[in-house]
């Protein structure tokens, strides 16, 4: 048996949280936490800013300070602009491929979901989702939905669209309300030169982000958002007048601070999913897609989906079997730590061999 129960405790790769942590400088600071930033309220608000973090950001992107928000997570900044901006019956279009989440908050408040569809291509020989930008442009005509949400990268098919892609798409609806989800950002790229351009000649624009992911931080539940200048009610709406979790921004913080950390962790997870790709390819039924985030996506058989998560199981594995509308019979895989993704590989084989 391919190392048995090697791991005496469940191994979560089915939430696309990070195997390696954070920079080892967070856990230094929270040993030596002071008694004011767990007793007293931020001051920031003196310095005619919200918090050091929205101000940090802002200078680092030449963007005001005022159009910085932060927020309990990216979850949470999706529910503020939904939930703020559309209306009963007002429609959100959203990728039918994507997270279960998208497709319920705009029922919270009575609005309606359209679905664009992505499709099937190859990227450097390993096939991948891709945006129809052309089609998606197609159905924004025909639907003008008050609000358009993009993942980039996508949850789960792990596909991104380009800055030119989106460029054209942005250029193309400047009617609607466009919210980009970057919370996989910083995985296959840390590219950030379109982010003033954007936000400076998109208006209606907001760019969210979050620290759960690249930087490790998904327990301190701490997202931030770029937005336009014609979103001056969701800026209002969503400033906290008491400030922000302290300890959160300050470990958020220690993060920018290394990134040399980040860049050697999504390196060497970019070589574990070349490994992946490989494995999995030379696995009769299934089929690896090219992701750009802490996740990929791979096809199986059907037949073996019961079966297999229960033998993981057993092995103290556990994995994202998909089963939604537009996903029945792949898994969702969280690249974990080098050791993790070889030790999973090897009980897959185990069980092809063995069933």
């Amino acid at each position: 048996m391919a190392k048995e129960l090697k791991y005496k405790k469940l191994q979560y790769l089915d939430r696309n949280e990070s195997q390696y942590g954070p920079t080892p400088k967070c856990y230094e600071y929270l040993k030596n936490v002071k008694y004011e930033d767990l007793s007293w309220y931020s001051r920031d608000f003196e310095k005619g800013i919200k918090s050091s973090l929205s101000k940090r950001i802002a200078n680092e992107f030449n963007i005001s300070e005022r159009q910085i928000i932060l927020s309990y997570g990216s979850e949470d900044l999706l529910k503020q602009i939904i939930h703020y901006y559309l209306d009963r019956k007002e429609k959100i279009l959203i990728p039918k491929e994507a997270w279960w989440y998208y497709k319920k908050v705009a029922y919270e408040v009575g609005g309606f979901n359209v679905e664009y569809p992505m499709y099937i291509g190859e990227d450097e020989g390993v096939k991948t989702y891709l945006y129809d930008v052309d089609k998606l442009i197609q159905i924004y005509e025909r639907e003008r939905p008050r609000i358009v949400l993009i993942a980039s990268p996508n949850n789960p098919t792990g596909n991104r669209m380009t800055s030119s892609e989106l460029r054209r798409f942005l250029d193309a609806c400047r009617g609607a309300i466009v919210v980009i989800d970057e919370a996989y950002w910083g995985f296959g790229s840390t590219e950030n030169d379109y982010v003033k351009p954007y936000i400076d000649e998109f208006p209606n624009l907001v760019i969210c982000r979050t620290f759960s992911k690249y930087y490790a931080l998904a327990g301190c539940r701490i997202g931030f958002a770029f937005a336009g200048k014609n979103l001056e009610e969701l800026i209002n709406y969503s400033t906290r007048y008491l400030g922000y979790n302290l300890i959160s921004e300050k470990l958020a913080n220690i993060c920018l601070d290394d990134e040399e950390y980040y860049r050697k962790v999504a390196f060497t997870m970019q070589e574990d999913k070349e490994y992946m790709y490989d494995e999995f390819s030379k696995m009769e039924g299934f089929v690896p897609y090219r992701s750009y985030a802490n996740f990929m996506l791979v096809n199986m058989p059907k037949s073996i989906r019961k079966d297999l998560k229960q033998f993981l199981k057993d092995r103290n594995m556990l994995i994202k079997f998909l089963d939604e509308e537009a996903f029945k019979t792949e898994a969702r895989i969280t690249i974990g730590t080098r050791e993790q993704n070889q030790y999973l590989i090897e009980c897959i084989k185990e069980y092809l061999r063995t069933r």
